[in-house]
């Protein structure tokens, strides 16, 4: 198979080239202009990672029915002074034509702020509108689909609706300017779910921009000194480039069959930036150490034969230099090739858990990942090579860095090489003469990690993601501080039915729910009874959980559903725990299987497992105590929202899995091939180790600085994944993968490649060796 492919890429590189260019203008084009209709940027969405068919997501359903489609734009004025009854009374003249334009837009009832209630100011109502300072006030204007028309079915009624409301955001953002004539100090921000929706999108796209012109020329700078050049640092960033439109391309269709959260898009970009990366690195260093061997071994056989003349035998050596990419690339593609692609697979199988998990957040990030790693891995062992082959000996050809005295002495520590001697197998080395030292170092180091995780708290915010920076977290926070009464509750109870019983039951148990603080109103809506619950502590705490949990364990006398974010994070939390009984069994038997025929063992796959299961619980330890604890806050620009946001947990479990995975394979490939070769496994170790001890760590570094670059962003969620996938890669490539994997190693000796007869014959039959 791997031959094959080589054979077609040696035959056609710039067939590959052109097609590989048509595809990633395609897809970017396609995403960027919609193709006539809306971009990726224009489809993403803002959700709090409701499931379809959730008890919460039933009771919003129930909630979005009673309270029609219509939409309350807010104007926050701020920096009038209300208090003094001229300046209020200014501010109502300038505010007169102002009500009189909106009434006759949306009509006599749907305008509402302390001047057009009867007896303005000395209305009880106004002070509800009024800021507790008295130095602003709040208009809401709300506007409705026209009679009969549902916006959701049809687009002549959305788009009429959706210019209407357009048309009252931009008229209540020039009020403040009016308003200056009266009080100079007056200043506005207006607000609604489409707004702040919009300013996250916003803010995803600027974090997307700023973190690739971050990544893109730092990772190149790491290659560079990890090749000693540009040329081969250039091989895997054309799969880089790649998998970012890829990213998009996906995406942008997946929009069409399910919501895309907008934080969805630059996870999908960072998985996809850091495997393309990841694969391109490994297969770009097998191919130089295959070319230098392949070269070295042409120079040794120089001496032309008796009776050939010295220009044939030029031509002849000619020839053969001309051949050498192309074997290079064969080789590479046998041995590398394989490695990558069982890589890719570990990876997919946990994408594949997460696509079919229930919440579609999850399952629309697991499907984009599936499609950047088929990407990545079609990249790499297709335009990759290509390029390789056009690039030809120029591969050995030393670079100008070399000659840079500083940088010449780091390129040589850190660059890829093909000795079996080094820092690596020195290190190894070490681990043999004190494997159980080492070993319970290791593990308790791991363990003092975890222990953060035994206070974790998943969350699924909603408004607590806005940017710090931008104008609709200074407006809720404004809110907050000057307007409390105006605030959406903790949570929405519907109940089914609207007699007595329904609201005796409210007030006679509900209210004596631990956690319920206090119920703001029973009413009645159609058939229904709704109640809105204060809870305590915040909206998504765990005493807020409790309630929730409490409320629906009471005997009602008819169906109830309960909104919010504590409902959601609970039926989030429910969601996740069904599918571990099959999703567990699935990903963890699907890579012992493969394990087991790459290696032939029957060790080896459960070490794996144990090894990085402990080594993933660690790295989320360490991100619990930083954005749950607030450590390293200031510094890396977050205010700490009392806990980690559940999908971010997910995704790093599933992803972090499959990239401890990843350098699993490549430090078991290796040694896998001298324990072959040499059946001494120390020796097998130390070799091993020392051939792929300075490509995990150089494709950790870059990983790394891949994670790292989206930390710089606004979006808190951003910071989360970024950063915690940079803590698994690196506990992962540095602590386990060169001490705490040699000990076990070590420690196991012969019986690190045992099995049983029977399970022999299929490893025989079946394996996945080079």
């Amino acid at each position: 198979m791997f031959d094959a492919l080589a054979t077609k890429v040696i035959r056609r590189p710039r067939l590959t080239l052109v097609i590989w260019a048509a595809l990633a203008a395609l897809l970017l084009l396609t995403s960027l202009s919609g193709l006539g209709g809306q971009s990726i940027f224009d489809r993403l969405k803002t959700s709090q990672g409701s499931i379809p068919g959730s008890s919460s997501d039933e009771g919003q359903q129930v909630l979005n029915t009673l309270t029609g489609q219509s939409v309350e734009i807010t104007l926050l004025v701020t920096g009038v002074n209300l208090a003094d009854s001229a300046t209020a009374t200014k501010v109502d003249n300038a505010l007169a034509p102002v009500h009189k334009e909106l009434i006759a837009r949306v009509g006599d009832g749907a305008v509402v702020d302390p001047f057009v209630l009867p007896g303005k100011l000395a209305n009880p109502a106004a002070t509800k509108l009024m800021a507790r300072n008295k130095q602003g006030f709040l208009l809401s204007v709300t506007i409705s689909p026209e009679p009969g028309k549902d916006i959701t079915k049809n687009a002549d009624a959305k788009a009429s609706f959706d210019t209407s409301r357009k048309d009252v955001e931009r008229r209540l953002a020039r009020v403040p300017q009016e308003l200056r004539a009266v009080s100079p100090n007056a200043a506005g921000t207006v607000s609604d779910q489409a707004i702040i929706n919009q300013e996250l999108v916003d803010q995803v796209s600027r974090d997307m921009r700023a973190g690739e012109l971050l990544v893109l020329p730092l990772t190149l700078l790491i290659m560079a000194l990890v090749f000693g050049g540009f040329m081969l640092a250039g091989m895997p960033l054309a799969g880089a480039l790649v998998s970012i439109c890829a990213a998009l391309g996906s995406l942008w269709g997946l929009s069409y069959l399910v919501d895309i959260e907008s934080s969805v898009l630059n996870i999908v970009t960072v998985i996809g930036l850091g495997l393309s990366i990841d694969y391109g690195l490994l297969f770009t260093s097998r191919y130089r150490e295959e070319l230098g061997r392949l070269a070295e071994k042409l120079a040794n056989d120089e001496t032309p034969a008796a009776g050939v003349s010295i220009q044939a035998a030029f031509q002849q050596r000619r020839s053969r230099n001309a051949s050498l990419p192309a074997q290079a690339v064969r080789l590479t593609m046998v041995s590398a090739g394989r490695t990558i692609l069982f890589s890719a697979v570990t990876v997919a199988i946990g994408l594949l858990g997460l696509a079919l998990m229930p919440p579609t957040l999850l399952s629309s990030i697991g499907v984009g990942g599936l499609f950047v790693t088929l990407i990545a891995v079609a990249a790499a062992l297709t335009l990759v090579p290509a390029l390789l082959l056009y690039l030809g000996t120029r591969a050995l050809i030393p670079s100008w860095l070399q000659r840079v005295p500083l940088l010449g002495k780091l390129q040589a520590r850190i660059a890829d090489v093909s000795s079996t001697e080094g820092i690596f197998s020195r290190l190894a080395r070490w681990v043999h003469r004190y494997p159980w030292y080492v070993l319970v170092a290791c593990v308790a180091a791991l363990g003092a990690m975890c222990v953060p995780l035994g206070d974790l708290h998943l969350l699924n915010s909603g408004t607590d993601l806005l940017p710090r920076n931008g104008s609709q977290y200074a407006y809720l926070q404004t809110l907050k501080q000057q307007y409390p009464d105006s605030l959406s509750n903790d949570a929405t109870l519907i109940m089914y039915g609207n007699s007595a019983k329904q609201a005796n039951f409210i007030k006679t148990e509900v209210s004596q729910v631990a956690d319920v603080q206090k119920i703001h109103g029973v009413t009645t809506a159609g058939d229904y009874t709704v109640a809105y619950l204060e809870l305590k502590g915040t909206a998504g705490s765990r005493s807020a959980e409790r309630a929730v949990v409490d409320i629906r364990s009471l005997n009602s006398p008819s169906q109830l559903w309960i909104t919010g974010q504590a409902a959601i994070q609970v039926d989030f939390g429910s969601s996740v725990i069904s599918s571990l009984p099959w999703l567990v069994p699935l990903v963890l038997g699907a890579i012992f299987i493969l394990l087991f025929l790459m290696t032939g063992s029957l060790l080896v796959p459960i070490k794996a497992v144990l090894i990085n299961s402990l080594s993933l619980a660690a790295s989320l330890g360490l991100a619990t105590w930083i954005f749950q604890g607030g450590h390293g806050a200031s510094l890396l620009g977050f205010t700490p929202i009392g806990g980690m946001e559940s999908y971010v947990m997910v995704v790093a479990i599933v992803f972090g899995f499959g990239l401890a995975m990843d350098y699993e394979v490549f430090l078991l490939g290796r040694i896998k091939e001298f324990w072959d070769a040499t059946g001494n496994n120390d020796l097998a170790v130390e070799r091993g180790l020392q051939r792929s001890g300075r490509i995990i760590t150089s494709a950790a570094a870059i990983m790394t600085a891949v994670f790292l670059g989206f930390v710089g962003g606004q979006m808190l969620v951003i910071k989360e994944i970024g950063l915690t996938l940079a803590l698994i890669v690196l506990v992962d490539a540095t602590l386990v993968r060169m001490a705490l994997v040699p000990a076990t190693m070590t420690l196991l000796g012969r019986w690190n490649w045992w099995s049983p007869a029977p399970i022999r014959a299929i490893y025989e039959r079946y394996s996945l060796q080079h």
